[in-house]
């Protein structure tokens, strides 16, 4: 682009002595200082002109922008791109084979969603560890529950770089083992014999959790003509999780006393969490978005496979 134009009043001779490198009929070109590029004055050259571009008889400078730095950044930023592509392609690979593998061992119906974490994940060949595996499934048919939601979650897996390449982790050490199961509305009103039931937090916070939690629960219990509505208290107990109603907050106008303990006793549950397919008994309990979460953990495990899975599995 143009830029206002500059009259000079200097002989030839001049302009070679200040570092000119030529002057010619289509005026003259001048080598920056430290090799920071060249630009040409075009046009003539006679006397100086202070007062602006006069376009008949003035001359004008043509700023040419170094290439070098364009040139740097484009390959660094197809080296970063081809780096990332790459490394996409070996965690989904891994994936992929995790997902496989899970999936046999489990005798699963559907192939779980697994995510490996790590940033870039080929790092683990230089660091030996996987930060996170998470195997995610859905809708598994759990006896007594029905259809159920699970998540099993590795820390701190120690790999090879064969086991990185190939998702091959049987019997890599991890930090922790965590499994976590959903149960929604279908599955805990298949435990109470309740077709309807929702639940919600009764306060307008974020839940709590740990080896108590609360929610409030809405369903018609059996042989109840309308819905009732009941705060509970979720509590973990040794083994057992415990569902006791706090607070009847709805129901019919005319309900009697022994309708109401009725009430009550519907939504009154008792549960060995050992039952459930947590690999151990549940070490943490909440609520949240419509579901109860039921969470054990374990700690300096070795990976196996069917251990993976979110249902529990016999003869391996």
């Amino acid at each position: 682009m143009p830029v206002p134009a500059t009259r000079i009043v200097k002989t030839e001779e001049e302009l070679l002595g200040e570092g000119i490198d030529t002057v010619d009929a289509g005026g003259v070109g001048k080598q920056r200082p430290y090799g920071g590029g060249t630009y040409r004055v075009s046009g003539q050259v006679n006397r100086l002109d202070r007062h602006g571009p006069q376009r008949n008889a003035g001359t004008y400078i043509k700023v040419y922008v170094p290439r070098l730095p364009l040139i740097i950044v484009t390959v660094l930023a197809v080296l970063v791109g081809a780096g990332w592509l790459v490394d996409s392609i070996a965690a989904s690979r891994v994936e992929r084979a995790i997902s496989r593998d899970v999936e046999e061992a489990a005798r699963l119906d559907v192939s779980p969603r697994v995510n490996v974490d790590g940033v870039p994940y080929l790092a683990a060949l230089a660091t030996g560890e996987i930060p996170s595996i998470s195997v995610h499934a859905l809708d598994v048919d759990v006896a007594e529950l029905g259809m159920v939601n699970a998540q099993t979650r590795l820390t701190e897996v120690q790999v090879t770089r064969d086991q990185v390449l190939t998702g091959d982790i049987s019997g890599a050490p991890a930090r922790s083992f965590t499994r976590t199961i959903r149960l929604d509305g279908v599955a805990l009103g298949r435990l109470l014999d309740m077709t309807d039931l929702d639940i919600s937090h009764p306060y307008d916070i974020s839940p709590a959790g740990g080896v108590a939690a609360e929610a409030q629960l809405t369903g018609t219990p059996f042989h109840q003509r309308e819905p009732s509505t009941v705060i509970v208290d979720l509590r973990l107990v040794g083994d057992e999780f415990r569902m006791t109603p706090r607070e009847l907050v709805d129901a019919p106008a005319d309900q009697t006393d022994e309708e109401a303990q009725a009430v009550r006793d519907a939504f009154t549950l008792t549960l060995d969490t050992r039952k459930l397919p947590l690999a151990g008994r549940a070490s943490t309990v909440n609520m949240s978005g419509g579901s109860i979460f039921f969470e054990a953990q374990r700690f300096n495990v070795s990976v196996a496979m069917s251990a993976l899975s979110p249902v529990e599995v016999t003869g391996d």
